[in-house]
Parts: C-alpha cells; sequence; structure tokens
C-alpha cells in the first residue's frame, strides 16, 4: 500500500472511530437522561439489629414532550449538501427516540429567501435552520471571513480545526444576530469555477460576468470580472441564457446534479495548497431560535450537537466520494477541466491576502478572527501563505 493510500485509509478509519465515539457519548447522556433509573436502598431491622439492606431499581418516567422543528436550508433537493441536511434530521430523530422531529424545507420553499434565513430563525419563523454566512458578507465582515474565501484549506481535518481557532468570534456573532450556533454541518471542498466559453488564466476573466458571494465575489470583482449573486434555482437559466458567462457555486457533484454541464464545458479546477476563489469552507452553520433552544431539555441539546458533527463527517466523506465520481461525470459529459498557470497560484496569494487584511480593518472581531487565521496557516505549515498574511499585516499596523 502507498504512504498516500495508508494515509487515506488512516483517516477514513479515524473518521468512523470519531462518529462512533460522539455517537456513543451522546447516546450515553440521553439514556441517562430519558430512561435512567431511580436506585432505593432499603434497610430492614429487627429491634436494633440490621438483618439485611435490599436494592431496589426502579425506570424513572421518561419525559413525554416532544418537539416538532421546521428547518430552512438554502440548497435544492438535488444538492448532495441537501442529504447531509436530511441525515441529520434522521440522526436526531432516532437518537432522540422520535422526542425531536424535524422537518427538512429547500431554499425559498418557506416563502423567504435565503439571505433571510437568520432573521427568520431570530425571529421564529423557523425553529432551526442551516446558514452559508456569505450571505450577510456584506452586513458582517466575520460573516464574510467565515464563509468562502481564498486560502491553502483543502481537507476536512484542517477545515474543523481552524473552525474551532475562531469558533468563539463566530459563535459571538452569530448570537449578536439573535440566534443561538450550534456547530459547523455542511462541508464543502475548494470549489471549482464553471463557465460557457473557455478560460485559462485570472486574466481572462475580464469583464466576464459571474455568479459570486461573499468574498468570493470581492476576489473575482478585483481580478477584473463583473459579479452578480443569484440563489440556486437561478443558475441553470443564466447559464442557458448567457445572462452570466460563469459561476462558482460549489464542487463536480453539486453542479453537475443542478445540470450545469448541459450548458457549461468548461471548469477550472482547485489547485492544492492555492485553491482558487475558496478553499475548503464550512457552506453551512446549524443555527436554532433561542426560545426554542431554551426549551430543550439538555439531553436533547446533546442529541443535536452531536447529530450536527456527525453529519458534518459523513458530509465530508460524501462529498469527497461524489466529487471523484462526478468529475468523471463532467468530462463524459464533454468538459474541458483545466488548472490555472503557477504564475497565477501567487496571485490568488495575493489577491486573497490583500481581501484578508481590508477585512480585518472593518471590525475589531474581524482583526482578531484575520490574525488567528495568520498564525493558524502558520501553525499548519502554510508559509507562503502566513508569511504573505503576516508582512501586510503588519504593514497596515494590524499585528
Amino acid at each position: 500500500m502507498s504512504s498516500a493510500a495508508a494515509k487515506t485509509l488512516g483517516k477514513t478509519a479515524i473518521v468512523l472511530i470519531f462518529i462512533i465515539v460522539i455517537l456513543a457519548g451522546a447516546l450515553v447522556g440521553v439514556l441517562a437522561g430519558g430512561l435512567g433509573q431511580q436506585v432505593t436502598t432499603v434497610t430492614v431491622t429487627a429491634g436494633r439489629q440490621q438483618v439485611t439492606t435490599v436494592t431496589v431499581t426502579q425506570p424513572v418516567e421518561r419525559p413525554t414532550e416532544t418537539f416538532r422543528l421546521r428547518m430552512a436550508t438554502f440548497y435544492l433537493a438535488g444538492d448532495p449538501a441537501f442529504d447531509v441536511a436530511r441525515t441529520f434530521a434522521r440522526l436526531v430523530e432516532i437518537m432522540s427516540e422520535g422526542r425531536v422531529k424535524i422537518e427538512v424545507f429547500q431554499a425559498g420553499e418557506l416563502g423567504f429567501p435565503v439571505t433571510e434565513i437568520v432573521d427568520a430563525t431570530a425571529r421564529g419563523v423557523v425553529e432551526i435552520a442551516i446558514f452559508y454566512t456569505s450571505y450577510l458578507a456584506a452586513q458582517d465582515p466575520v460573516f464574510a471571513l467565515a464563509g468562502a474565501k481564498t486560502g491553502p484549506l483543502s481537507d476536512p481535518w484542517e477545515l474543523l480545526l481552524y473552525v474551532r481557532a475562531v469558533e468563539d468570534i463566530v459563535n459571538a456573532t452569530f448570537r449578536k444576530w439573535g440566534v443561538v450556533y450550534v456547530g459547523p454541518m455542511i462541508y464543502g471542498e475548494p470549489e471549482i469555477l464553471v463557465f460557457r466559453s473557455p478560460i485559462a488564466s485570472l486574466d481572462d476573466l475580464k469583464g466576464k460576468i459571474m455568479r459570486a458571494s461573499g468574498l468570493s465575489a470581492v476576489f473575482y470583482s478585483r481580478l477584473g470580472a463583473q459579479t452578480v449573486m443569484m440563489p440556486a434555482g437561478e443558475l441553470y437559466t443564466a447559464l442557458q441564457l448567457g445572462t452570466v458567462d460563469g459561476l462558482e457555486w460549489t464542487d463536480y457533484a453539486a453542479n453537475y446534479r443542478l445540470g450545469f454541464h448541459e450548458v457549461a464545458k468548461h471548469v477550472i479546477a482547485p489547485t492544492k495548497g492555492y485553491n482558487l476563489h475558496s478553499e475548503a469552507a464550512i457552506h453551512a452553520f446549524l443555527i436554532v431560535n433561542p426560545q426554542v433552544w431554551g426549551k430543550l431539555p439538555e439531553d436533547l441539546k446533546t442529541v443535536i450537537r452531536t447529530a450536527c458533527y456527525a453529519a458534518y463527517w459523513y458530509g465530508a466523506e460524501l462529498v469527497s466520494k461524489l466529487n471523484r465520481e462526478f468529475r468523471d461525470k463532467w468530462i463524459a459529459a464533454g468538459a474541458k477541466i483545466v488548472e490555472l498557470p503557477e504564475r497565477d497560484l501567487h496571485r490568488i496569494v495575493e489577491v486573497g491576502v490583500r481581501i484578508h487584511v481590508d477585512y480585518a480593518k472593518m471590525s475589531p472581531e474581524a482583526k482578531a478572527y484575520v490574525q488567528r487565521i495568520s498564525a493558524f496557516w502558520r501553525t499548519m505549515g502554510y508559509t507562503e501563505w502566513a508569511s504573505a498574511l503576516e508582512k501586510a499585516l503588519a504593514a497596515e499596523g494590524l499585528t
């Protein structure tokens, strides 16, 4: 077995062990709270003489209150991430023994746009949701940084460590917007670019009309493209009619399932360690209405937290597998897949670092976030990125 194969096998084994451990831990909590036992010790005496001690075990009455939650998402049913959301809902129902049932809705199905998911959750229009922070990038710099952005990260392990490094800042930001942060749910691999006509370098993007959101839109705007924001349901038609020349959505599988391979035959693939507009990113964080969260018993909160992380790892394995399969489907459909030339890779670092610095200036929280990113990149061995960001922050007095 090659070292690469061994590493992959080892990671897969650790993933399975990790999921088993967290599921077991959660189930212990559930059983302790819902199926626990009350132990009563009875001592029998005759006069002043103790005769015997009897221990009586009685079941504690199981909580009967149930919760039905509507879950807003920004995905369509054909997207693999929608499958992850439904898997999360099934896990919660199984682990709670039916005490929590979650109905998962597609983008727009509940009557409000995806950009209003946080507000809808805060107001109790829905009880629970997953949200892509880039949709509020213009309103909050931390949300912009927590979404898809340029960087070197390329796998779910690095990404989860990165989330841990900045999680308190993300948590506080969601709280400021009136919702309870639970955790990362949808893993996103470094994204591809899809175009109607050939694109061979960053220079070819000048003047092109692109669908992009959050910091991805900022990135491509700085490279000379004209960016517009569109939800998933409008993208196929926009490509078909030429309303946009190309787009960033997510990965091979999601783009194919939405039919983009039928109307766009040119793909730029990410280069490991540099990527394109997006390193590996959290495509959705799980959030809950605070009043609903406050009513949940602690054992059910544990169930939801555990199911969230189990869904993250399930999704990471699923996405990686599907991407390999659907890359081949793109090629079979006649797509031409290319990577950027080396000269463009260093330009990605340059433009990406500049964006990080500009957002660090927007708030104390954003500054702290970017400083932690710099330290994290250094720890993970991405010295080109870390050195460039450290130098740029120092030049602006942001260290």
